[in-house]
C-alpha cells in the first residue's frame, strides 16, 4: 500500500512541475540559509578556537603564585603533584608550552603604552608563528634575543615601524623597577575585541628583567591531542592541584568585572588574599576564554533560525493554501478513487505523502546548494584582509554545520510540511464519493 501511495504522490507531483517547483525551492531556500549560517558559524568558532590556541600557548592553561615576604610571586615548580598530572595525561597531551608573562608599559620616544607581554620560546611553539598575522616585517628570523613582535594598534599609538628599537617598563618578581631594549621585527594583526592583543618576547630575555631564572616559567600550557577534552584534562588537573572548579559565564553575570573575572577563573579578590605556603595554581581552559566568544555566536544562530522559522510560516501558508486547490482541482478525481474503494486514510495519505515529498526535495535541493557554495567559497583565499584571518584557516573560509544540526533542520521542515497539509488532507478524506462526482469542478 505504501508503494501505491508513494506512486500516486510522486506522479502528482510531477504533473503540477511548475507549482511544485515553487513549493520546493521556497524549502530549499530556507533549508540553504540556516545551513549556511549554521555552517559559517561552526567553521568560524573552529577556527578562532584553534588561533586563540595557538596565539595563547595551548588547550589548558596552569599558572601559579608563590607568596614570599617580598609579596606575590607569579612563578609555576615543577611539584610532584603536577609532574603526577602530567604524567597522568601524558597520553592526551600532545605537547607542552611554557611561558612567561607580564603587564609593560612599552616606550618610544615620548609615547607610552601600556601592553601585555608573552615571553615565549619560539623553537617550541612552532604553531604560533604561523598562527600570527603579519602587517609589517617579518617572521623569518626569530633568532635574536631582544626581538619583539608587536600588536599594529599598538605600533600605531607608538609610532614605531619594523627595525626599530623600543624600551620596555615592568616590574620585576620582588616589585623592583626594570627597564630593557627590544628590536621590533614585526607588527601583527590583533584581535582586542576578543581580548587577545599581546606583545611576543623571548622567554630568557624576558625573565632576566623580571628577576626569575632562565628556565624559570609563570604558565605552564598544554596542547592536547584532540581540543574536546579540554575540560576533562582541565577538571582532572584542578583535583590534582587542590584548584577548585571555575563559574560558568551564566552564574557570575550581573556582579561587578572585578569579580566576575575573579570568580569565572577561579581567582582570588585581593581583599581575600591570605599568606600560603608553596605553590596555588589556577588552571583556566580554552571552553572558558572561549566562552563569551561562543555567545555571540550562538546568538547569531538564533537569529539564523528566527529567519528560518519565518521562511518556514511563509511555505507553511503556501503549501495550505496550494493543497487546498489541489483538492478543488481534484475533487472528482477523488471521488472517483473513493468509489472504487480507496479508503479515507489513503487518501489523506497521498496528500501527505506529496507534501513530504516536496518537502525532502526541497531541503535536499537546499543541502546541495549549501555544499556548493561552501565549495566554492572555501577556495576563495581572504589574505588580502588581515582583519578577517582570526575567523579563517590558513586565509580561507571554513564551513562545519554538523550533522545534527542538519538532522533537526531537516526534521523540522518535514513537520511543518507535513502540518501545513494535514488540514487539506483531512478535508480531502472527508469528501463524499457521490458528491465528490457529481460536483461541477
Amino acid at each position: 500500500m505504501i508503494g501505491v501511495i508513494l506512486k500516486i504522490s510522486a506522479r502528482n507531483v510531477w504533473r503540477q512541475k511548475k507549482r511544485s517547483f515553487l513549493l520546493a525551492g521556497a524549502i530549499a531556500f530556507g533549508m540553504f540559509v540556516i545551513t549556511i549560517i549554521n555552517g559559517l558559524t561552526g567553521g568560524v568558532v573552529g577556527n578562532i578556537r584553534v588561533n586563540f590556541a595557538h596565539a595563547l600557548g595551548g588547550h589548558v592553561f596552569i599558572s601559579g603564585t608563590e607568596y614570599s615576604n617580598q609579596g606575590i610571586i607569579y612563578r609555576v615548580a615543577d611539584d610532584k603533584e603536577l609532574l603526577a598530572a602530567l604524567d597522568r595525561y601524558g597520553d592526551v597531551v600532545e605537547s607542552v608550552t611554557r611561558r612567561s608573562q607580564t603587564m609593560a608599559s612599552l616606550i618610544f620616544g615620548s609615547r607610552q603604552a601600556m601592553q601585555l607581554v608573552y615571553g615565549v620560546d619560539f623553537e617550541a611553539e612552532d604553531k604560533l608563528l604561523d598562527s600570527l598575522v603579519v602587517t609589517a616585517g617579518s617572521l623569518q628570523d626569530v633568532t635574536s634575543e631582544q626581538l619583539a613582535i608587536i600588536p599594529r594598534s599598538v605600533a600605531e599609538r607608538l609610532g614605531v615601524e619594523p627595525g626599530e628599537t623600543i624600551l620596555m617598563r615592568l616590574d620585576t618578581v620582588t616589585g623592583q623597577r626594570n627597564v630593557g631594549e627590544f628590536v621590533v621585527i614585526a607588527l601583527i594583526e590583533d584581535q582586542e575585541r576578543y581580548g587577545i592583543s599581546a606583545v611576543y618576547v623571548k622567554r630568557a630575555y624576558l625573565n632576566s628583567l623580571l628577576g626569575l631564572e632562565a628556565h624559570d616559567y609563570q604558565a605552564l600550557n598544554l596542547f592536547l591531542v584532540t581540543m574536546e577534552d579540554a575540560d576533562r584534562v582541565g577538571s582532572g588537573f584542578r583535583t590534582a592541584l587542590g584548584v577548585p572548579e571555575p563559574k560558568r559565564l551564566a552564574d557570575v553575570r550581573g556582579i561587578d568585572d572585578e569579580q566576575a573575572m575573579a570568580e569565572l577563573f577561579g581567582f582570588s579578590r585581593a581583599a581575600e588574599i591570605e599568606p600560603w605556603e608553596g605553590t596555588r595554581y589556577q588552571v583556566t581552559t580554552i571552553n572558558q576564554i572561549m566562552e563569551p566568544v561562543e555567545a555571540a555566536v550562538n546568538a547569531l544562530k538564533t537569529i539564523g533560525l528566527v529567519i528560518f522559522f519565518i521562511l518556514l510560516v511563509i511555505t507553511m501558508v503556501g503549501i495550505t493554501n496550494t493543497f487546498r486547490m489541489i483538492l478543488i482541482e481534484r475533487t472528482k478525481e477523488i471521488g472517483t478513487m473513493r468509489a472504487f474503494g480507496m479508503q479515507r486514510h489513503v487518501v489523506r495519505n497521498v496528500f501527505l505523502m506529496e507534501a513530504l515529498l516536496l518537502s525532502a526535495g526541497g531541503a535536499a535541493v537546499g543541502l546541495i546548494v549549501y555544499g556548493l557554495a561552501a565549495l566554492i567559497l572555501g577556495r576563495i583565499a581572504w589574505d588580502t584582509v588581515p582583519a578577517m584571518q582570526f575567523f579563517l584557516d590558513q586565509g580561507r573560509i571554513t564551513f562545519a554545520a554538523s550533522p545534527g544540526e542538519i538532522g533537526s533542520n531537516i526534521c523540522l521542515v518535514l513537520f511543518m510540511s507535513l502540518l501545513a497539509a494535514y488540514f487539506p488532507a483531512k478535508a480531502a478524506a472527508k469528501l463524499s464519493p457521490v458528491k465528490a462526482m457529481s460536483s461541477n469542478l
